[in-house]
């Protein structure tokens, strides 16, 4: 769906331990405008998910960037997945992309 250069993407990522993570994006000129993620997986402390998804704003959708990004978030916030690991984050968000799989 794409309204004045914006789309909407979306996938469903499992990970490795069965986890399932669902996310959501709204994309512009290869760049994350807005990000939901959801998903039967926990992440601690529980209000550390919101501020993934505000620093993942205005991130290039590339591989290299969300990795780094997603490491600094770890890092930094102390957070910790429990059934999901941080490069799972990083797949299921690649995976919304157009052509891409997560895998």
């Amino acid at each position: 769906m794409t309204n004045v250069g914006t789309t909407l993407l979306s996938a469903d990522y499992k990970a490795p331990g069965g986890k399932l993570l669902r996310v959501r994006l709204r994309e512009a000129e290869g760049r994350i405008e807005s990000a939901k993620i959801s998903g039967d997986f926990f992440l601690i402390p529980e209000d550390s998910l919101p501020k993934l998804e505000m620093m993942l704003e205005d991130v290039p959708l590339r591989e290299n960037e969300l990795k780094l990004l997603v490491d600094r978030f770890f890092r930094g916030t102390g957070a910790r997945g429990l059934g999901v690991a941080p490069d799972d984050f990083v797949k299921a968000i690649l995976a919304a992309k157009p052509g891409e799989s997560g895998s």
